[in-house]
């Protein structure tokens, strides 16, 4: 079973594309903290950077929402690719994201996406409801159909 789960921060904004059959495409990479420390000093944190592309509605979900610093959870696989470059075989690794959600409400960002706690799924679209959030602590939390996004 080739299974990734991943809890971290967009290191920049996420570069949507569209491929010549004009399907979507994400590119973007997360930091991810190291669930120890690789020093004594307390106050140092390690962190390592994955490279994750998402395709279709996912991709076009994480590019409308997600901004450099916002927090992202992510389903997916991993990849390994090799090729050569100057006589050399290299391998690179990346994650093909399946499913995100945002990591924090808005209220805890200063990235700037939209207001609203969503997931995408490229496999199955999201659940019957999600919860629409407002950036206004006085309004009500109202609940909407998937029918009604655009994604």
């Amino acid at each position: 079973m080739n299974l990734v789960v991943l809890n971290g921060r967009l290191v920049r904004d996420p570069e949507l594309k569209f491929g010549q059959s004009g399907k979507a495409y994400s590119r973007f990479s997360i930091a991810v903290d190291r669930p120890f420390q690789a020093s004594t000093d307390k106050n140092s944190q390690t962190a390592d950077f994955i490279n994750c592309v998402a395709f279709g509605k996912t991709a076009e979900f994480i590019g409308e929402y997600f901004r450099k610093g916002r927090k992202i959870l992510l389903r997916g696989s991993l990849q390994m690719n090799q090729y050569e470059s100057e006589g050399k075989k290299l391998t690179t690794y990346v994650v093909i994201a399946e499913n995100v959600e945002f990591g924090e409400a808005k209220a805890n960002t200063n990235a700037g996406a939209n207001d609203f706690k969503g997931s995408s799924n490229s496999a199955v679209e999201t659940s019957h409801f999600e919860e629409f959030h407002s950036a206004d602590d006085n309004t009500e939390t109202v609940s909407v159909s998937d029918d009604e996004f655009p994604f």
